[in-house]
């Protein structure tokens, strides 16, 4: 099988994805390493194309960030008109920007709470500080704090605003598919710092809700990352469904569990590429 690997290469954290493409190859498989801008005359040399970390390594203006959502939505139309074989290109949330959270919020108690119109403020819990988004951010980019006294002054066109919360950690679970694989904790959160991520023991009633939010993507091809804040009563938070290209910190999981978190990714692109 030849596989095109889709990751930024210049991205500091690419070593998964070279573990990734290691495994593949092992079983006798052609893989080629790319990122978005490759020639589009190489697309049909591949069977299947896998969608990895393709994000940048660095904080960068919105205004390029923008410009790279564009290239890459063009990307993706341009290889689901040829009918290829695609891996994380069929997500219905992040990819899609951060409206989903917004709707997500309105329907279950489980979500930060998160609104895109300022007539909507009332439904924000009354803190001092609050967290503005960029509906097309990722990574913290472009994200700012805002004070209370403030709020009125703001403009919620194209992004949404949360509270700050007070948290323990920040949880994520990873899914093949709608398959739970593996839950990681980052303590304290990932922003402003980003701590080594070290195995989280959930609970039944954490798996079940980080389930009920994984089977949201009934189409799935691919990865998901269901990340959670943990607040200091233990409640969890849903913060981002990661379905684009999901960052998996493997190098925080001992080398067994490694080894078989890909032995099952590379079982589910298989049984994929042969349907």
């Amino acid at each position: 099988m030849n596989i095109l690997l889709l990751t930024n290469e210049n991205n500091e954290e690419k070593q998964e994805d070279l573990w990734i493409a290691e495994a593949f190859k092992q079983d006798g498989n052609s893989v080629d390493i790319k990122w978005i801008d490759y020639d589009e005359k190489l697309d049909e040399n591949y069977d299947v194309i896998l969608k990895r970390n393709i994000w940048f390594s660095q904080d960068i203006p919105l205004e390029e960030l923008q410009e790279y959502e564009e290239k890459a939505n063009c990307f993706s139309q341009r290889l689901k008109q040829k009918n290829k074989k695609l891996v994380n290109f069929n997500g219905k949330f992040d990819e899609q920007g951060k409206d989903y959270l917004v709707e997500l919020f309105h329907k279950y108690d489980e979500v930060v709470p998160s609104i895109d119109k300022l007539e909507e403020i009332d439904l924000l819990p009354k803190v001092e500080k609050y967290l503005w988004k960029p509906k097309i951010g990722y990574d913290g980019i472009g994200q700012r704090k805002i004070e209370r006294e403030d709020l009125r002054k703001i403009q919620l066109q194209d992004a949404i605003l949360q509270p700050f919360l007070e948290l323990e950690s920040e949880v994520q679970f990873y899914f093949i598919n709608r398959t739970l694989q593996y839950a990681l904790e980052f303590k304290p959160s990932k922003i402003p710092v980003y701590p080594k991520a070290i195995w989280y023991q959930y609970s039944k009633q954490e798996a079940k809700i980080a389930q009920k939010f994984a089977d949201l993507n009934e189409e799935l091809i691919g990865i998901q990352r269901i990340d959670f804040l943990k607040l200091k009563n233990g409640e969890l938070k849903l913060i981002e469904i990661e379905d684009a290209s999901p960052y998996l910190d493997l190098d925080c999981l001992n080398k067994k569990d490694r080894n078989l978190f890909i032995k099952h990714y590379k079982e589910m692109v298989y049984q994929y590429n042969n349907k």
